[in-house]
């Protein structure tokens, strides 16, 4: 019983130095990419302008449509159209859409009543929508976005000046509720730990590639050049941003992410519920062929999320602290830098320093959304969102994680 005692003593030692380690590492590729994130500057667009045709795929959106499009349609770039791409919404969405026709002849929309097989919703939706295009730009986005009038110009006008194919940006996320204070940040600081800014701008590194859903800018040439979202690779997908800067990457167009703070704000989850099955599905899109992976790294993030708070508590009993002094103090120092590197990450959504205090159980409740994960994967019940589940993912018909 002693050599058992002893040997779990001695795990627990390591992996709580791990843990630190974890922490370390976290905490340094957070301020780094913190310092490779840029905000766009004003600068001259060339005389005349690329035309750009901003693709906007809808379902059930009737609480959004109306603020979104009132900001799409108020951009100050001097070319572009918006082509929106019905995709069997059954709620008041259509006829929105369809006053929305009738006052501005710049707003084109296409209703899919269908979804292929081999597709997932979104996925098509946007290529549909990149057929309709007339633009040298396309500009993929979401229609819980509210678009500043100067980002257009913005975003054109960097993507031209640096010779980018693909351009996205971190949207100003509004984060409302405590599901999303606590798991949306997690998903940003569970990224920075594999890819920063700047890796993604290096030609050097072409397994690194990132964009975000919410706002997609790319030369109508990579796009047609790569397949962009009917790809085989990304067409079946719940994660097809990523998927479709994959593959511009691998392929050797040049790529960015810039800040978006003031440019264009989003609000995604408010619920538990919809936090919860959002996440999840992005973590379905990528992990659901590796099960074993989320296996793994749900349970240690539980462990990482847990294991800290649950070791001081043990080292603080009466007559505890001298014999268990060293699994304490990295314990503390485990949790000290969760809380550090949550509050760092937190500052660039707003989010008010004492929500960094919950590190610990944000990282349990996202090892618990893995883990949850893992069991759609192996069930075979698959992920759902908005009422249509994903496509069977294998790894013959989806990218690698990196």
């Amino acid at each position: 019983m002693q050599k058992i005692a002893r040997f779990l003593s001695a795990l627990r030692t390591i992996l709580l130095g791990a843990s630190v380690l974890l922490g370390l590492w976290q905490d340094y590729r957070i301020q780094k990419a913190i310092r490779e994130t840029a905000t766009p500057l004003p600068r001259r667009l060339p005389r005349p302008a690329p035309r750009v045709s901003i693709i906007l795929p809808v379902r059930n959106e009737q609480e959004n449509i109306d603020s979104c499009l009132a900001s799409l349609l108020a951009q100050d770039y001097p070319d572009f159209e918006v082509i929106v791409v019905d995709d069997g919404s059954t709620d008041a969405t259509p006829v929105r859409l369809a006053a929305w026709q009738q006052r501005d002849p710049r707003l084109r929309v296409q209703r899919i009543e269908e979804l292929p097989a081999g597709w997932a919703g979104k996925a098509h939706a946007l290529h549909s929508g990149a057929t309709l295009a007339s633009g040298e730009w396309l500009l993929f986005t979401d229609a819980d976005t509210r678009h500043a009038p100067q980002t257009l110009r913005r975003m054109v006008a960097h993507a031209i000046a640096h010779r980018l194919d693909l351009l996205s940006m971190f949207t100003e996320m509004q984060i409302i509720g405590l599901a999303a204070r606590l798991l949306t940040p997690m998903t940003g600081l569970l990224l920075t730990v594999l890819i920063t800014p700047g890796e993604i701008r290096s030609a050097a590194r072409p397994r690194q590639a990132f964009a975000f859903g919410q706002y997609i800018l790319v030369r109508r040439e990579a796009y047609e050049a790569t397949g962009g979202f009917s790809a085989p690779e990304v067409r079946a997908s719940f994660t097809e941003d990523m998927g479709i800067a994959q593959v511009f990457k691998r392929q050797g167009w040049r790529e960015d992410i810039v800040g978006g703070c003031g440019l264009v704000k989003n609000v995604q989850w408010t619920t538990w519920r919809s936090a919860w099955r959002g996440l999840r599905k992005g973590a379905y899109g990528k992990l659901a062929p590796y099960p074993l992976l989320s296996l793994v790294g749900g349970s240690f993030l539980v462990y990482y999320g847990l294991a800290p708070l649950l070791t001081l508590r043990a080292a603080l009993r009466p007559g505890h602290l001298r014999q268990e002094r060293l699994s304490a103090l990295l314990a503390l120092l485990a949790l000290c830098l969760q809380v550090d590197s949550k509050r760092r990450f937190g500052q660039a959504f707003g989010l008010p320093a004492r929500w960094a205090l919950l590190a610990p159980f944000a990282s349990t409740a996202f090892g618990f959304l893995l883990l949850d994960t893992m069991r759609l994967a192996i069930s075979g019940q698959g992920a759902d969102w908005k009422g249509r589940r994903a496509p069977r993912l294998t790894r013959t018909n989806m990218l690698p994680l990196l």
